[in-house]
């Protein structure tokens, strides 16, 4: 079997839009992980919900907010954060 070998040029034009092209993708993919990360601590927790810290710990107590334990401490999602919210999340009842 003969391999055959395959030239094929391409100008640095072309070449440039594909590095934009790929550089804006890894951007946009970058972007939708943060806006999805973790919030760590209830500290961090509250300022994203905008509420006192001591809020977000009753809530957890109660199960009332999308929250995790990563040992002792309180961690969430944002994504599930903002659903939660947009859900009518942290209303008395």
């Amino acid at each position: 079997m003969t391999m055959a070998a395959l030239r094929v040029e391409i100008d640095e034009e072309l070449i440039e839009r594909i590095a934009e092209r790929a550089a804006e993708l890894i951007g946009e993919r970058a972007d939708r992980q943060a806006k999805d990360g973790w919030l760590r601590g209830a500290d961090r927790i509250a300022a994203y919900i905008d509420a006192p810290r001591s809020r977000v710990y009753a809530l957890a107590s109660a199960r009332r907010i999308p929250v995790h334990r990563d040992g002792s401490a309180l961690i969430a999602r944002r994504s599930e954060l903002d659903r939660w919210l947009l859900q009518g999340g942290g209303l008395r009842t």
